[in-house]
């Protein structure tokens, strides 16, 4: 496995494209020549608009992984795909261990795909003809959701998401490698993960705050469901197609955990501001809250859903404070201009 605290390697496009040329040679036929329409960067990974023999295609690289906290080194919608399929089941955890081993036994695969999550063409981890975890999909001509802000598109957004926290498992887990081996209680798990991003934090937040947020009494919480958790949920990763169609994209970043996670992102990053920023949009949120509600079969836990506010206010802020402190550039063009900077969430820990 690679070492992750070295730098990762550079990426060279061309010897890129010309892996992807043979990959797409072997599955669809032609010559393998690919055309590269576009590339764009974000936080972890590049993303690239291709055309092979009339065909539009994408391909997703993982290129940021020190500052990815999840699963390294694997292409986990590959996961998602497969869980998805058991859609308003509670899955037996012997069940997902199997899904899991079975997916990690293959780490060069092809042709996963379910309705709900683009089509994945190819995806290869094995970093054997590079160095980095790649995957080949389906492209969805059209725009990001928060491109094209719309209330009634936020509604059917709540709904979408609602629909997928029926996936339902018996038991919470750090990871996915975890699943089985060793289940945790969910105040078990929710008091890992705030006591580290707390403890990460308090070297570089006001003492004050620090103090005011390790008072904060997870103790009086009742446990949540544990759900398939998109776990980055807002308007970035659901695009609205030609017809208007809404598809969700961009599942590395998947977890086991409460319904409740996945609205806090879209709460503080519910769509672009006029400053080029990210921004709470309140009437927009409400839509989308409301078509949650609409089809949550279950409430939404105020507490729970002020615990987990914390919790990612505290992760995204420790996101990108340890970027900004390593120095890192923002390419120009680049999607990570839109995310505000690590001292914004520290005024709105400030203020809650």
């Amino acid at each position: 496995m690679p070492n992750h605290n070295l730098a990762d390697p550079p990426f060279d496009q061309g010897q890129f494209l010309d892996v992807v040329g043979r990959v797409l040679a072997r599955h669809l036929g032609g010559s393998g020549v690919v055309e590269l329409i576009g590339s764009h960067s974000g936080n972890i990974n590049r993303i690239l608009e291709l055309r092979y023999q009339g065909r539009s295609l994408g391909a997703r690289v993982a290129l940021n992984r020190q500052h990815f906290r999840y699963e390294k080194d694997i292409i986990k919608e590959v996961f998602a795909i497969l869980l998805l399929y058991h859609a308003g089941e509670t899955l037996d955890d012997g069940v997902v261990r199997g899904i899991v081993d079975g997916v990690l036994r293959s780490p060069c695969g092809s042709h996963v795909a379910h309705s709900a999550v683009r089509a994945i063409l190819h995806y290869d981890w094995t970093m054997e003809e590079l160095p980095f975890p790649f995957f080949i999909f389906e492209w969805i001509d059209g725009h990001a959701l928060w491109e094209v802000p719309a209330a009634d598109r936020y509604h059917r957004a709540g709904r979408i998401l609602a629909g997928l926290h029926r996936n339902r498992f018996e038991h919470f887990y750090e990871d996915i490698f975890a699943i089985r081996h060793y289940p945790r209680p969910w105040a078990d798990h929710m008091r890992a993960g705030y006591a580290r991003e707390l403890a990460q934090a308090e070297a570089v937040l006001p003492a004050a705050l620090v103090a005011r947020l390790a008072s904060f009494d997870l103790g009086q919480l009742q446990p949540g469901l544990p759900c398939l958790i998109h776990n980055d949920y807002t308007g970035a990763n659901i695009l609205a197609d030609r017809a208007d169609n809404l598809h969700v994209i961009d599942w590395d970043n998947w977890v086991i955990d409460c319904p409740e996670l996945d609205l806090v992102k879209m709460k503080y990053w519910t769509a672009i501001g006029a400053d080029g920023r990210l921004a709470h949009q309140p009437a927009l949120f409400a839509a989308f809250l409301e078509g949650y509600r609409e089809r949550a079969d279950q409430p939404i836990d105020a507490g729970r859903l002020a615990a987990y506010e914390r919790l990612w206010l505290l992760r995204t802020h420790n996101f990108e404070y340890s970027r900004e402190a390593a120095g890192t550039v923002v390419e120009a063009g680049s999607w990570q201009r839109v995310y505000p900077p690590a001292a914004a969430y520290v005024d709105i820990l400030e203020g809650l």
